[in-house]
């Protein structure tokens, strides 16, 4: 196992940087529950994230990849579809959260998004046919399950943006966090605020993670792959 991430350490960087829209990865598959092969991916909640869906968005990545000059071997592409997979499941226990929350993405805010994006223009107009084929040949989706990925992915992001919101640092914790890391508090008052900036990065970092972990106790996630 070492041998094979020494082999492949920028390959799987990237795979862990890239994902699609800019999602992030939930990390902990492993965990979940697992049963036989079927359909179905995964099972998050109520909802199903199916080998269709995964697939597509793993040859999307695969071919990213390639074009950067990396060749993907048979454990690479297994890494990545677990990696994708991980992305896929985040995106969704994100969502239902933000869902539960109130959260929601307007019909309108999802036209305005596909009319003045300019992969779906032609001669500087939205224009229906391009919409269809840039769906289709970018992303593997027809325009109606690019617009559910975009309102799933949008509902994750913003849940995401307000629990980050709500992490603060007092002045005690960043005290007590600089004497833990050092030792002591010398060279505290002239390092305090890089220090702060940086302890505040990693709080935001694990965050998701952390509040994903205690969310799948009440919503169940189950992985299908091998």
């Amino acid at each position: 196992m070492i041998s094979f991430l020494n082999k492949h350490k920028t390959s799987i960087l990237l795979i862990t940087l890239f994902f699609f829209l800019g999602s992030i990865a939930y990390l902990g598959l492993s965990a979940y529950s697992r049963t036989n092969y079927n359909l179905n991916a995964a099972q998050v909640g109520s909802e199903t994230i199916t080998n269709r869906q995964l697939d597509k968005l793993t040859e999307i990545q695969a071919n990213y990849l390639r074009e950067q000059g990396i060749d993907l071997d048979e454990n690479m592409l297994k890494f990545l579809r677990q990696q994708t997979l991980s992305g896929l499941v985040s995106i969704e226990l994100l969502s239902q959260a933000a869902k539960q929350a109130g959260m929601f993405v307007s019909d309108y805010e999802i036209a305005y998004h596909v009319k003045t994006s300019p992969l779906f223009m032609r001669d500087g107009q939205f224009d229906k046919q391009q919409y269809a084929y840039a769906t289709r040949q970018v992303y593997h989706v027809t325009p109606a399950e690019y617009e559910q990925q975009y309102r799933r992915q949008t509902l994750a992001d913003r849940f995401r943006h307000t629990l980050n919101s709500m992490y603060k640092l007092t002045p005690e914790e960043i005290k007590t966090s600089y004497q833990v890391q050092h030792g002591s508090m010398a060279g505290f008052e002239e390092n305090k605020l890089d220090f702060k900036m940086a302890l505040l990065e990693t709080k935001l970092e694990t965050a998701p993670d952390a509040f994903l972990e205690t969310f799948t106790q009440t919503v169940p996630v189950k992985s299908f792959l091998e």
